[in-house]
């Protein structure tokens, strides 16, 4: 709908209470949503969405200033009327929608009103020539069949015509032609069960059957009273937006009137008193667009809640205008912007909430990254950020309403503190009700309701605790504390601490430190400690003594153990930089079975950061992919991604909790996602296969684009060119998820096309052949017949000419045949007289072919020497190394060789920096210092890359170790000159040793977790697995 600016004076009332409510927005911010937007950049002719409507097919028509749009889920497809018209580009400016499938009437602000046929994209036009009274259009309503209510500055008209509106004569009759309706400006049309409503500037109106509009006062509006909304939902409830008077829901049975305005408590997610658009939602909700964004009423709880998208905030200063509306049957909504273009918001988005890092003021979250989470035993949610120290939130939270947060400084206000302070890693509420904190400088705690955070005070031996990663209590009230510098223990009754150490002597330097950098803790009905660190998974008893490990040698996907989690059904999970691991056996540490989920149960590639169950025993797992729930019993699983409303697709490493009253709560690098699972839509959108253009040899075929319900037939010759066909499944939700399968004949297997959504053919066989599109949705699949091809048969095809055309190649045969005897008699006696010349010309052929076999052998030879050599180094490459570590892991007797895996460090800054040329050089010369250096019974060869491998004698033991301590002493002498340039460079290695009962992936798993590990250390160093 088009609006006029407000005069001055009325703009000025109006900025000042926009600068109000711009305040209340600052003290109070709101939850920012997920969503999908899209402006020009993704097609749309222009980013002000005026009105929008959905044809009978599913494909959403917008309404912009620069033409008409259909959207199907994936791209816009653009339609200007003043192209096809030969009007002004006023045609193009279009204020309203109105369908009556197949045709759409276009109220444009300048170009009158457009007809259009949305099966062939034909437009027509009708002005004032035609017998509209102005051209300037701000709304158009279908009252019934054969019907149309136009709404202008200038008044008000009835269209009616019969048959097709592209060829049928409309009889315009004029309305509001009283005095008192001299000068008024209609804004809003809209027809419904009870009635046809009409908005103005100054009053609201029902059009009765003679078409006479009959006031409508609304109990606690004021003069004058500028409506710019309807919406009757459900049948009897008729809801009004005013310009700045709010929003009003009126029961039409009994008179009953409730006013929204912002800063009532059942109106917390109305930002603004402009309501510029309504659309109907599922089960009594209703979406409402203002100036300040989008909000929704919730039937629940009677009140209205906030659903913005993440710019919204940024933008509240300026407006954020939702123009208009338009829900889906599947409770997703479009949002049309003034300026801003369109966006989608799924039923999750009214399922998720989302707290991000807003600089709104003290009561918003106070930073990006929130990596602990606590709800206390009062309710209380606590957080710990990464940078922005402790926050809570108090009490109820609701979604869709804004939480206040409170920081909570450590120490008190003289207490100089540094920055690492603030990193918070893991939050634990005691037996004894106090809280501690976990920070990168130490252990907090809070002893009260009303007492501050302090630093722990140890008493007796002081153990360090730098880089506190997670907490946990057992029975007896003692509190565990996992750092990156190892784990100790807290004593109940005080703070006296006692260091565990989980490394011995046994393992190498590198290894203990793995070791000690704990991650994850957790504290089993027998009172176990099961410690998660860099180096697997270690199980110790309630003293602290170790009585089992586990690592990638048995059956680990990675070392890294980021989480330890107990299912409510008793099952045990780990969360690994691997993947999810499911334990079998966990009453038994020393015989557990480690099980590695991955694709084949559907969930993909990457480490998995923490696990959490719900109250239906749905398993929750964060990555850095976004949020997986699966179902352990069946293995359903489902992605939740930024697109859906969650916060962000990165989570952080057990920044998870199950609150009290069953809601999740989950914190990652731009803020907390907080959601009641229980209320968590689950159903995909079923997909509607269509067709959304048919080219045959380049031109389109308008009849077939798009189909109907039923195919379309298309009559072609046999030498047809080629068909383009694109086709949709309309789903908005995301749509790149969805694959497609076609067919030509029932008989027929479907043949994929994966995420394709289109199709070349390049001949169609002769005959009758359907096009069968299946659409698959993440499992919601849904088949259609898009359009059938006639191909007609050449004439050839004929039984009379394939009758002629066999008589006619017998005859011609035995023409042949004749021809052929007499042939070969006159050539017999001279192939006699040839053979003997034949017979020594064989003889000669003979001896060069033995010879080219020869040479073939030798150059075969030189082949498969440089398959097996990288041609940069002149080295052995990774097939070669491959094939010899195969064969000596085959030999039941003999010494398997130790293998030493070397990177050169920091590579591709000599690339980037100083040119391939200069990485080549490098490549080389490090190539040479290996030739040089190699054992007797070694070898060595480039991996790939900057990565080499040395299989070296692994007896003595030692001679492995010093032999490459001493090459990386030689690699920091050498340098390397290029162009002027003197290169020197380093290199880490990783040391392995096989296993007796290991094979070749594993002993290369191990060497390049110790190549990993050197890396981690600093680089330019050794470290042995």
């Amino acid at each position: 709908m088009f609006h006029s600016e407000p005069w001055p004076i009325e703009r000025c009332v109006r900025r000042g209470r926009a600068l109000a409510l711009l305040a209340l927005a600052l003290l109070f911010p709101f939850p920012a949503r997920a969503a999908t937007e899209y402006s020009v950049a993704n097609g749309l002719s222009q980013n002000s969405v005026l009105s929008m409507v959905q044809d009978a097919e599913g494909f959403v028509w917008l309404a912009t200033e620069d033409g008409l749009n259909r959207f199907d889920g994936y791209e816009f497809r653009v339609y200007r009327p003043s192209e096809s018209l030969g009007v002004g580009a006023a045609a193009n400016y279009i204020s309203d929608l109105a369908l009556q499938d197949p045709y759409l009437f276009l109220a444009t602000n300048g170009g009158g009103l457009i007809v259009f046929d949305r099966r062939d994209g034909r437009f027509r036009h009708l002005g004032v020539d035609d017998g509209l009274q102005a051209e300037h259009l701000t709304s158009v309503e279908v009252t019934g069949p054969g019907r149309l209510l136009l709404a202008s500055r200038g008044g008000l008209e009835r269209l009616a015509w019969d048959g097709d509106p592209m060829q049928a004569d409309f009889k315009v009759e004029r309305l509001a032609q009283q005095p008192e309706h001299a000068g008024r400006e209609f804004w809003e049309l809209h027809a419904s069960s009870s009635g046809v409503w009409v908005g103005s500037g100054d009053g609201m109106f029902r059009v009765d059957s003679n078409g006479e509009l009959l006031p409508f006062p609304v109990q606690g509006s004021t003069a004058p009273f500028n409506t710019d909304a309807f919406l009757e939902h459900p049948a009897g409830v008729l809801w009004i937006g005013a310009w700045d008077q709010g929003l009003f829901r009126l029961r039409l049975d009994t008179g009953e009137t409730r006013h929204f305005l912002p800063g009532q408590p059942q109106s917390v997610g109305l930002r603004s008193r402009r309501i510029l658009s309504l659309a109907a939602g599922p089960d009594g909700s209703v979406f409402v667009g203002t100036d300040q964004g989008l909000a929704w009423f919730d039937p629940g709880c009677d009140c209205l809640r906030v659903m913005n998208h993440r710019r919204a905030a940024r933008l509240a200063g300026r407006g954020f205008l939702v123009q208009s509306l338009l829900s889906d049957e599947q409770g997703g909504v479009f949002a049309g912007y003034w300026g801003e273009g369109l966006v989608r918001f799924t039923p999750q988005d009214r399922a998720f909430h989302v707290e991000g890092y807003r600089d709104e003021g003290p009561a918003a979250l106070n930073h990006h990254r929130v990596r602990a989470i606590l709800e206390a035993r009062n309710g209380d949610l606590w957080l710990g950020t990464f940078g922005g120290g402790v926050q809570r939130v108090r009490g109820e939270r609701r979604l869709g309403e804004p939480w206040r947060f409170e920081s909570e400084p450590f120490g008190s206000a003289e207490d100089v503190l540094p920055m690492t302070s603030r990193l918070v890693w893991a939050l634990l509420e005691g037996r004894d009700g106090r809280l501690w904190a976990g920070t990168d400088d130490g252990l907090f705690l809070r002893t009260g309701e009303f007492e501050p955070w302090q630093r722990e005070q140890p008493i007796g031996v002081e153990v360090a605790m730098a880089g506190v990663r997670v907490l946990a209590e057992d029975a007896r009230g003692r509190i565990w504390v996992g750092s990156s510098s190892g784990l100790s223990r807290i004593e109940s009754g005080g703070s006296e601490r006692a260091g565990i150490s989980l490394a011995t002597p046994e393992f190498p330097l590198w290894r203990r430190r793995q070791m000690e950098n704990i991650q994850s803790l957790y504290i089993d009905p027998q009172q176990r400690v099961w410690v998660g660190s860099w180096a697997g998974l270690a199980i110790l008893d309630a003293d602290g003594a170790t009585i089992a490990r586990y690592g990638v040698e048995h059956g680990l996907p990675a070392p890294i153990v980021w989480d330890i989690h107990r299912h409510t059904d008793g099952s045990l999970w780990l969360a690994t930089n691997g993947g999810v691991v499911r334990v079998g056996n966990p009453d038994a540490p020393e015989q557990l079975q480690l099980r590695a989920l991955g694709r084949a149960e559907g969930l993909p590639y990457g480490p998995a950061l923490g696990l959490v169950s719900d109250r239906s025993g749905m398993l929750w797992i964060t990555s850095n992919r976004g949020l997986l729930r699966y179902e352990p019993r069946g293995g359903g699983l489902r992605l939740f991604t930024r697109a859906q409303g969650i916060a962000a697709d990165e989570f952080a490493t057990q920044a998870e909790a199950l609150g009290r009253n069953g809601w999740l709560y989950f914190g990652g690098i731009d803020g907390l996602t907080a959601f009641d699972p229980a209320a968590l839509p689950d159903a995909l959108e079923l997909p509607r296969p269509r067709l959304s253009d048919l080219r045959v040899d380049g031109e389109a075929v308008p009849s077939l684009a798009p189909s109907g319900t039923a195919p379309g037939t298309l009559r072609l010759p046999h030498d047809h060119g080629p068909l383009i066909l694109d086709f949709t499944g309309l789903v908005f939700n995301q749509p790149e998820s969805v694959r497609f399968r076609y067919r030509l004949r029932e008989d027929q297997a479907f043949i994929d096309l994966g995420t394709r959504r289109s199709l070349i053919l390049d001949h169609v066989p002769a005959g009758t052949s359907t096009l069968q599109l299946e659409v698959d949705n993440q499992g919601q699949r849904a088949e259609a017949a898009l359009v059938s091809f006639e191909v007609v048969p050449p004439w050839t095809d004929s039984w009379l000419f394939r009758g002629a055309a066999v008589v006619a190649v017998l005859l011609v045969l035995l023409a042949l045949y004749l021809w052929r005897v007499r042939s070969l008699t006159r050539q017999r006696s001279r192939l006699e007289r040839l053979v003997s010349e034949r017979t020594r010309e064989l003889r000669r052929q003979k001896e060069a072919l033995e010879a080219t076999a020869l040479a073939l052998g030798e150059a075969n030879q030189r082949f498969k020497n440089l398959s097996l050599q990288d041609p940069l180094t002149g080295l052995s490459n990774r097939r070669s190394l491959i094939e010899r570590l195969q064969a000596d892991f085959a030999r039941e007797t003999g010494e398997r060789p130790a293998l030493l895996m070397i990177d050169l460090d920091h590579f591709k800054r000599i690339n980037d920096s100083l040119g391939h040329r200069a990485g080549d050089a490098v490549l080389r010369d490090f190539a040479e210092l290996l030739l040089s250096e190699v054992p007797e019974r070694g070898a060595v060869g480039r991996w790939g890359g900057e990565e080499f491998l040395c299989l070296l004698p692994a007896h003595p033991p030692e001679f492995a170790w010093q032999w490459a301590e001493r090459l990386l002493a030689r690699v920091r002498e050498r340098r390397v000159q290029v162009g002027g340039q003197i290169i020197e460079y380093r290199a880490s290695a990783g040391l392995a040793f096989a296993a007796p009962s290991g094979g070749v992936d594993a002993s290369l798993a191990l060497a390049d977790g110790a190549l990993y590990a050197a890396k981690s250390a600093g680089r330019d160093c050794l470290r042995q697995a």
